[in-house]
């Protein structure tokens, strides 16, 4: 009996022993367990507080955007803006350090709860730093912030030029592919970035060729004073200062501006009463009002002496259509000469064919100061429909276009008496002739009197947190 009474109180012992390891146990599991809710919790928070400040980050970067744009269109369009930004250089003030911008705010807009300040510091003529600060009000005693950087500018033009053929875009190359012949009379020919001649064309320029990269030519004739290039230097080269040849921008066009001097006002007080149809008697057309006239006056149109005829859009010469402009013929977007052999209307006779012409005449006396010729706001094509035998191109004026310039596969002879001017320039199988003589007052006097490009171009963007 003694002895069982010792091995029941072991036994006693032992649950008590395992009862206290198992307390301990729960013990350390319950606290893990706390632990780690805690940890997840707390990893929780940070999770949704970075994806809120991830999003904060975001709205107050386009936040900042938006006030760079606002700034870039009110110095294109607000009259107190673009006056400032655009003061012209004088003799005592060339830099034009005196133009100024106050800081300007706007408060709500994209978000309700936030806005942004914009500041504008002079750089020069026509050149500005823009800083947008953006901000957000997250809660009282919170806001997230947000501070864009923009460099903008706008070239000064220059309409003094001694080119026959210029092309002065960053990308302004002038590729040249089985011309036979290229010739340029009285000036030069320059080229912003690379010139390529190829494949049998045959070029003479009575002036120099400078190109401001790159020269190359393959199995191809070419004449001139010299090819003043970034790697080529002839004999009749400065090499000083013309290999390669100083930048110069494409000079400007006031197409549509509110001033008088602009093409677009021009034509609404030229009269094309006589031509049209529809009751109104200015110039201003849109494409299918442009077209209309066209098809009324087939095949042949000559429109007033004098006038500047401006088309909203597109315009295309096809279809063996023959124009004749005594004056300006300008678009505010894309002009086509020849492209297409044929055209259909709903108007009889419905489908007309052929090969087109264009002549621009210069009106007045050489000393009277008119404009004219043919202005592409964006791109200039000439096409394989345009001229045949004798009939094609002759301008007595500028032909420019903002963008590119193209004359591919031209059956007819194309003879300038004036300038051609663009942001890029090619020309392939040209097998009639391209003739440009250069004429400085033709080229003055329709370039007018603006004073810088009417592109505002973004030289970098800085961001800072």
């Amino acid at each position: 009996m003694a002895e069982i009474c010792k091995i029941s109180n072991k036994i006693l012992k032992l649950k008590q022993g395992i009862t206290g390891s198992a307390f301990i146990i729960a013990i350390l599991v319950l606290g893990l367990m706390v632990f780690l809710a805690a940890y997840f919790i707390s990893f929780s928070l940070a999770g949704s507080s970075m994806a809120n400040s991830q999003k904060f980050a975001t709205q107050t970067y386009y936040l900042a955007e938006a006030g760079i744009q606002e700034a870039i269109f009110k110095l294109k369009n607000d009259p107190i803006w673009k006056s400032a930004f655009e003061t012209l250089p004088t003799a005592w003030d060339p830099s034009c350090s005196s133009w100024s911008i106050p800081l300007y705010q706007r408060i709500g807009g994209i978000f309700s709860n936030g806005g942004y300040e914009l500041t504008v510091n002079n750089l020069g003529c026509a050149q500005a730093e823009i800083i947008a600060k953006a901000f957000l009000e997250i809660n009282s005693n919170k806001k997230a912030q947000r501070i864009v950087k923009a460099k903008v500018f706008k070239a000064i033009g220059n309409s003094d030029l001694t080119f026959g053929i210029f092309t002065g875009g960053a990308s302004g190359n002038v590729d040249l592919t089985m011309v036979n012949p290229l010739r340029v009379y009285g000036g030069d020919l320059f080229i912003k970035n690379n010139l390529n001649i190829n494949f049998s064309s045959d070029v003479s320029v009575d002036g120099k060729i400078l190109v401001g990269n790159n020269y190359l030519s393959s199995l191809s004739q070419v004449s001139s004073l010299g090819v003043c290039a970034f790697n080529v230097c002839e004999s009749g080269c400065d090499d000083s200062t013309e290999c390669p040849p100083p930048v110069i921008e494409i000079p400007p066009l006031d197409f549509d501006s509110a001033s008088p001097s602009s093409y677009l006002s021009a034509a609404q007080n030229s009269n094309c009463g006589s031509l049209r149809s529809d009751g109104k008697t200015n110039c201003v057309f849109t494409p299918a009002e442009f077209e209309k006239v066209l098809w009324n006056y087939y095949p042949d149109i000559s429109f007033p002496l004098g006038a500047t005829i401006y088309v909203k859009g597109d315009i295309n010469i096809r279809a063996g259509q023959s124009v004749i402009v005594n004056g300006v013929l300008a678009s505010d977007r894309d002009i086509n000469l020849g492209e297409s052999n044929c055209w259909t209307r709903p108007e009889p006779p419905n489908l007309r064919c052929g090969f087109s012409s264009v002549q621009v005449i210069r009106p007045g006396q050489p000393d009277d100061n008119f404009p004219s010729g043919l202005l592409a706001k964006r791109k200039l094509n000439g096409g394989q429909f345009l001229g045949f035998g004798s009939a094609g191109m002759e301008v007595t004026g500028l032909v420019y276009s903002g963008d590119e310039m193209k004359f591919q596969s031209v059956p007819g002879p194309i003879t300038i008496y004036g300038g051609l001017v663009a942001r890029k320039i090619s020309f392939s199988s040209t097998i009639a002739g391209f003739d440009v003589y250069f004429d400085p007052d033709v080229i003055t006097d329709t370039f007018g009197t603006a004073s810088y490009s009417p592109v505002i171009i973004v030289d970098h963007w800085e961001e800072e947190y």
